[in-house]
């Protein structure tokens, strides 16, 4: 009996550290509060201790390679979203930049040359400390696909390496925390889109 009841135990506690060790991202998105009635959704209404990471779809990149609002409210709407972290401080909050609907004709201008990939880096850096974000999500829907040229996925490849290596300079520097850089694909899109060899290595 105290045999099953060790096992039982033990199996226990694998149980908790997988959960424990998930990741799940969740994301919120700035057009839900333009639903009708009851549908209406803004940040008070999502739960912070659903998911580990909550992702604020969408901000865009503007004509200056900045990354920049959409929705006239955004400003007002990223305090609220932030806020939840007052309720689980272990959450942790990423913008979403891009997505389907943006396209991808910024993302190529934006990732061209070395000058505005740096520009829109640094804005990346100055905005989600400004706003409270943990991190970035780079929806870019897709480098090499949807009317961007095939020389994009060798350029989206270098933008992820200059973000990560701007984000962990900039912890360095501030003695904080290195900002977040996540990148979803669809699985569809992993050989059309992406360079996933090198995507892998970092």
């Amino acid at each position: 009996m105290a045999r099953v009841t060790i096992l039982a135990g033990l199996s226990l506690l694998i149980c908790l550290q997988v959960v424990s060790s998930t990741k799940l991202a969740c994301y919120f998105t700035n057009w839900s509060q333009y639903r009708p009635g009851a549908g209406s959704y803004i940040p008070e209404n999502v739960d912070p201790n659903l998911c580990t990471h909550l992702i604020y779809a969408f901000s865009v990149i503007s004509p200056s390679n900045e990354i920049t609002m959409y929705e006239w409210n955004d400003d007002v709407l990223y305090r609220s979203f932030n806020a939840l972290k007052n309720r689980n401080p272990q959450l942790k909050t990423l913008l979403a930049v891009g997505g389907w609907n943006f396209g991808t004709a910024q993302f190529t201008i934006m990732a061209s040359t070395p000058a505005s990939r740096q520009t829109f880096i640094q804005s990346c850096i100055r905005f989600l400390r400004l706003h409270g974000f943990d991190g970035l999500d780079l929806d870019w829907e897709y480098p090499g696909a949807r009317g961007s040229p095939p020389e994009d996925k060798k350029r989206y490849t270098v933008l992820l390496q200059e973000l990560l290596a701007a984000f962990e300079k900039e912890a360095t520097e501030t003695n904080g925390s290195c900002s977040q850089l996540q990148w979803p694909v669809g699985r569809g899109t992993l050989t059309t889109a992406m360079r996933l060899p090198m995507c892998q290595s970092f």
